[in-house]
């Protein structure tokens, strides 16, 4: 049938030799229709290459079965995991996605956004960008469909939400360094106005605190996000007279700019300084000797980020008209050769 026009629901009613009803009864379901006539129906259909339009088919039910997933940067190796887990999980409940890559970009997050509402999505996944736009807050309060918030909170927001522990995460950070003796911890944090940064330095403060640690303020380096900012404020408390004997660093370009800045100036790892990371990464296991980190339960995430929004959807109601539901997973640490006891 290529090259030719598409077959309509008239041509294989025809071919069947059953009335156009029977045929719509048929392909979607809809009503009894005996098992011979089905079998004519299917045939027929077959043989035409003939499927049901998909948007005539949502315009009578209501429902399009896809889902729009808003992630803030899908340069970030995490959000490409679980970008992964979330498409497989909505594939196997019958859902198509729809991404859209925000690039950090609140422009172009407002414009995916109102893309997903003007193709009628059943849900909203939303990694959202670090920095708002205007009027972002309301849009996602008013959503027509359910929306749901993973990895970062928006602050203020009665939505749906599905985040790590991240207070708690730097705080099994602190605790693995305290247990191997070090004591002059350095963290590079990111960005101060981000709230997961904060919350994870909040964590790793809290927890040496409660070892009896009190973390030096002028070990805590705060900039953006990217690997040169990691290089940059590694090179800096290297600098120190007195240098740290662990560094934490709270997202994975800040870790590839610590690792690049420890090889330039000549450091081994973990016989001159231990360094832990955050997540799970591709690289984390095979760089010699190997990255300790505290990981961020992905797949966990969007198990719980599909099944909460498809109760949702299948309650007919978005998270703004009930109570929001905010859950935290929580973290876990993988010990690998790059964190050792201080020497003395």
């Amino acid at each position: 049938m290529s090259g030719g026009p598409l077959p309509t629901i008239h041509e294989v009613a025809r071919l069947a030799g059953v009335s156009v009803a029977t045929v719509s009864k048929t392909l979607n379901r809809s009503g009894k229709v005996s098992e011979l006539l089905q079998d004519r129906v299917n045939a027929a259909a077959q043989k035409l290459g003939y499927a049901p339009h998909a948007s005539a088919r949502s315009l009578r039910s209501g429902a399009t079965r896809f889902l729009g997933l808003l992630v803030a940067d899908l340069a970030n190796p995490y959000f490409l995991k679980l970008v992964e887990s979330i498409e497989r999980l909505s594939s196997a409940a019958g859902y198509s996605v729809i991404l859209c890559n925000s690039a950090e970009d609140p422009e172009r997050e407002e414009r995916h956004l109102a893309m997903l509402l003007s193709q009628r999505a059943d849900g909203a996944i939303v990694i959202p960008t670090r920095r708002g736009w205007s009027g972002r807050q309301a849009a996602l309060a008013n959503l027509p469909m359910p929306g749901i918030l993973v990895d970062r909170r928006i602050e203020g927001l009665e939505l749906d939400s599905v985040t790590t522990d991240n207070v708690a995460l730097g705080r099994l950070a602190a605790e693995h360094l305290d247990d191997l003796g070090h004591r002059r911890i350095a963290v590079i944090m990111g960005s101060p106005e981000h709230q997961i940064a904060r919350h994870r330095l909040d964590g790793l403060r809290s927890g040496l605190a409660s070892r009896g640690v009190t973390l030096d303020e002028r070990l805590i380096e705060k900039d953006n996000f990217s690997e040169a900012a990691g290089h940059a404020a590694a090179l800096r408390l290297l600098g120190h007279a007195q240098r740290p004997t662990a560094i934490f660093a709270t997202n994975n370009h800040l870790s590839l700019g610590l690792l690049r800045a420890i090889a330039e100036r000549g450091l081994s790892i973990p016989d001159d300084l231990s360094v832990i990371a955050v997540d799970e990464l591709p690289w984390a296991g095979l760089v010699r000797p190997g990255m300790t980190v505290v990981t961020q339960p992905s797949e966990a995430i969007a198990e719980t980020t599909i099944s909460t929004l498809l109760s949702r959807i299948s309650e007919g109601r978005s998270g703004a008209e009930d109570e929001a539901r905010s859950i935290q997973l929580q973290p876990a640490l993988v010990v690998r050769g790059s964190t050792a006891a201080i020497r003395t």
